[in-house]
């Protein structure tokens, strides 16, 4: 009889154990993603400039905008590509998305008085790569390097056409490639948290404005001429399926997101 009251109380102990130890290996690999995979994107994406071929006779360099965006872009696809992969292959249910900031991409020049800047306006430009849940306009190559860990990330001069140049697949299993995730959890796995508005970039909960957390200033923008930020977002799914939601509660919906700035 003290067994039979006993087991119910032991087995929701042992369950709870259980999932918090893979919730915390959850939280340090993200957290070693979005900090590693910033630190790629903020040493090997975030300076890239391309310049037009010099005028004659004239000393002044021009930036050629377009080529750099498309350049930072790419880049910052071959490392996330990396990241991602990651992730499929060790959590799974988990996408990273990754931006870049630029002040006044386009002037090399331009000396600026930051202390005085209180507002983004047209001085900044958003290069971004986000997670997606579909292979769509990926090639066969590049599907099949995410799915089978052959993604080329150390060589910067990979041909851009074979790296993902569309949003990332991601995988949303990596028991079960067949197990099904709700649409809300897919919405929040996807959702881009880090917004560039006109006083600040700032971290919102699922692209929503309440609750949004300040990153960096205009003036610290000014300052620094570039930042980085990547964010991993993961749903947990626990095993213990009768570990009761009063006594625990786990990010299961998507919305739990590890975020660096640099």
């Amino acid at each position: 009889m003290e067994f039979c009251f006993a087991m119910p109380v032991l087995l929701i102990i042992a369950g709870a154990t259980i999932d918090l130890s893979r919730y915390m290996r959850f939280l340090q690999i993200t957290t070693f993603v979005s900090q590693e995979t910033a630190s790629q994107i903020y040493r090997q994406c975030s300076d890239i400039t391309i310049y037009k071929p010099p005028v004659l006779n004239s000393t002044g360099l021009q930036i050629d905008t377009t080529l750099t965006q498309t350049a930072v872009q790419a880049c910052i696809e071959r490392v996330q590509a990396g990241a991602q992969q990651l992730l499929n292959r060790s959590v799974g249910r988990a996408a990273v998305g990754a931006k870049v900031f630029r002040w006044n991409i386009g002037d090399p020049t331009v000396g600026t008085n930051c202390a005085s800047v209180n507002t983004m306006g047209q001085n900044v430009t958003e290069i971004r790569a986000v997670a997606n849940l579909t292979t769509t306009g990926m090639s066969d190559q590049t599907k099949s390097q995410l799915t089978e860990g052959e993604c080329e990330e150390d060589q910067p001069n990979a041909n851009i056409s074979q790296v993902n140049t569309s949003p990332l697949y991601l995988q949303t299993s990596i028991s079960d490639s067949t197990s099904s995730i709700s649409e809300s959890t897919l919405t929040g796995l996807i959702a881009e948290g880090v917004q560039l508005q006109g006083d600040g970039i700032y971290q919102t909960k699922n692209g929503a404005s309440p609750d949004k957390r300040l990153l960096v200033t205009p003036s610290a923008m000014c300052q620094r001429g570039r930042v980085a930020t990547v964010e991993v977002s993961y749903a947990f799914v626990p095993i213990v399926k009768f570990l009761p939601q009063m006594m625990i509660t786990l990010n299961t919906d998507g919305s739990q997101r590890e975020t660096t700035v640099l």
